[in-house]
């Protein structure tokens, strides 16, 4: 009868552990959309030539922003400023660099209430 007991609680135990761990797995990854570029412009030291990229970022604040360019993926902090609807369409912002070149300043996914400011 122990042993039976025993058995159910072991197999219930691992049953919760394999749930709480893929949703922990799941929550960890945070966001990802595909986002249109229009223009060339820099993220940090790197250039992405306009055309439509994966980007993913925590559902935080503040965080690190990651743009996969084919293998390659590019890391910036962001933080995030809520607006008041959501955008229609993928929106960038730019900063003139003064050496000719433009670098992403904030990015607005499409269908999203909020902005990402980068760093």
């Amino acid at each position: 009868m122990r042993n039976g007991m025993m058995r159910v609680f072991a197999v219930r135990f691992l049953g919760l552990a394999l749930v709480l761990g893929a949703a922990v797995g799941l929550h960890a990854q945070g966001l990802q959309q595909k986002i249109e570029f229009y223009l060339d412009g820099k993220v940090g030291t790197e250039m992405i030539k306009k055309g439509s990229y994966t980007i993913s970022y925590p559902d935080a604040d503040q965080g690190t922003l990651e743009i996969k360019i084919g293998k390659k993926v590019i890391s910036v902090p962001f933080t995030r400023t809520e607006i008041g609807a959501a955008s229609d369409s993928d929106r960038m912002t730019y900063r003139d660099n003064g050496d000719g070149t433009r670098s992403v300043a904030t990015i607005t996914p499409r269908g999203k209430k909020f902005t990402l400011v980068l760093q």
